[in-house]
């Protein structure tokens, strides 16, 4: 779901503080329509008017007076009513209660419209209807249900696509929010992404665009995000490239053109995008130094995403965790640098004594070097500290090395302690057939001696 930014109510619902100036004019040209209040009505107003003009205004009293007209009023579609009822949404707003104020609005201009000619001048009824999209969009915020939301979500489109086609000139405020309604409607269900209203979107930036010298950045992001969710990630690329010209020191756009050159599949752009935000001094916390390294990694480019972790590992400018020391000996077992590897995994034992799995993983690199001595002696160590992560493979592992050395008395614990956990039953069992076995073939050969 869209949540407006925080910056939208003061961006969009202040405005609304202006209506009481813009009601009463609208009062004045009416009169020259045959529209004028009772006589009762405009001594509530000028009572309304009184403590509305007092340096403390009392908000409370002010809306009684409003009520208090509103229920004796016989004709509950006339002028009177209607023009009281957007008095009270002024109040409302004023009060910060903005969602209260959208039914005495609304119905406001359900009555204007109803009226021969309407109540508001049309200049009058544009701006309200523009006021309610964006009330309706503000709600959206706090509502949970989905219904809910698409219902508001409806009534805001509504009124703002009146007030785009009643305005000769729209301005890029109401623009940019018509594109930002139309935006997050659109990917409300992400399941079902609306691409009609995401193109809808596009247009309407592109027509703000032309209507500014220099366009928001805003707008720059809307079209992006538009671009992606449309699947146009390459277009969405040149909009931050852009932006990184106007703001070269955001870090942010540094970090979502890199991610964007990911998405295309063009890992060597990201890579240089990232280098050309840390030659500015950006994008150069732990994490962006290990995403660096990871698109190296990733593209098999070991020797560079190697030197990163070193560098990252001695400058601490790369956490310096279990599981980056294992990518490092990783980086080198790739390169076939075996000896590399295992020296990785001695220093990662210093940071983390009690790791087991790092002795393993030691265990299997002088393994694979043919040093069963010391593959066997790493195994030691790993089970002392617990096994690793998979305790019963380490103690078939440590079975196997054993019993390769005719070390069988070692083999045998190894393989009885494997039977132990349920993964290594199977293996454990088979191994410890093997190796009493072997005792037995070594028993009779010293008995026939």
């Amino acid at each position: 779901m869209h949540i407006p930014p925080a910056s939208f109510r003061s961006k969009y619902l202040l405005p609304l503080l202006a209506m009481a100036t813009a009601t009463v004019v609208f009062a004045q040209q009416k009169a020259e329509r045959n529209y004028q209040f009772e006589d009762d009505t405009i001594e509530t107003l000028d009572l309304y008017r009184k403590e509305s003009e007092a340096p403390t205004k009392n908000f409370a009293k002010m809306l009684e007076l409003l009520d208090g007209r509103l229920a004796k009023l016989k004709d509950k579609a006339g002028y009177d009513y209607a023009m009281i009822l957007e008095f009270k949404a002024k109040i409302l707003i004023e009060k910060g209660e903005y969602g209260k104020s959208i039914e005495p609005m609304e119905q406001g201009l359900i009555l204007s419209d109803a009226a021969n000619p309407p109540y508001l001048e049309d200049r009058a009824a544009n701006d309200v209807s523009l006021y309610l999209a964006q009330l309706y969009f503000q709600e959206t915020a706090s509502l949970k249900k989905s219904e809910e939301i698409l219902a508001h979500y409806e009534k805001s489109e509504k009124y703002i696509d009146r007030w785009t086609k009643n305005s000769p000139k729209p301005t890029e405020d109401g623009l940019t929010f018509y594109a930002s309604l139309l935006y997050a409607r659109a990917i409300h269900d992400d399941k079902h992404i609306d691409k009609d209203r995401l193109v809808h979107a596009l247009d309407l930036i592109n027509q703000c665009m032309h209507i500014s010298v220099r366009p928001r950045d805003s707008l720059y992001l809307y079209k992006m995000a538009c671009l992606q969710q449309l699947e146009r990630t390459s277009e969405a690329a040149e909009i931050f490239e852009l932006l990184l010209k106007r703001k070269p020191e955001n870090k942010e756009y540094w970090k979502q053109l890199a991610s964007t050159y990911i998405q295309l599949e063009q890992p060597t752009r990201a890579i240089v995008t990232l280098e050309r935000a840390q030659a500015l001094g950006l994008v150069n916390t732990p994490a962006d130094n290990y995403s660096l390294f990871g698109i190296y990694f990733n593209e098999g480019q070991l020797e560079k995403a190697a030197e990163l972790l070193e560098k990252g590992f001695k400058e601490n400018t790369i956490e310096s965790t279990q599981a980056n020391w294992e990518l490092l000996a990783s980086c080198y077992l790739q390169m076939n640098r075996e000896f590399k590897a295992i020296d990785a995994l001695k220093r990662a034992t210093l940071f983390f004594p009690k790791a087991g799995q790092l002795d393993f993983l030691i265990a299997q690199n002088f393994y694979t070097l043919k040093r069963l001595d010391e593959a066997l002696t790493a195994l030691q160590k790993s089970v002392s500290k617990g096994g690793g992560t998979k305790p019963s493979q380490t103690y078939i592992f440590m079975a196997y090395i054993a019993y390769e050395l005719k070390k069988f008395d070692i083999a045998l614990d190894a393989a009885n302690k494997a039977i132990t956990f349920p993964d290594g039953v199977k293996e454990g069992t088979r191994f410890k057939k093997a190796v009493q076995d072997a005792i037995a073939e070594r028993e009779e050969k010293k008995n026939k001696m």
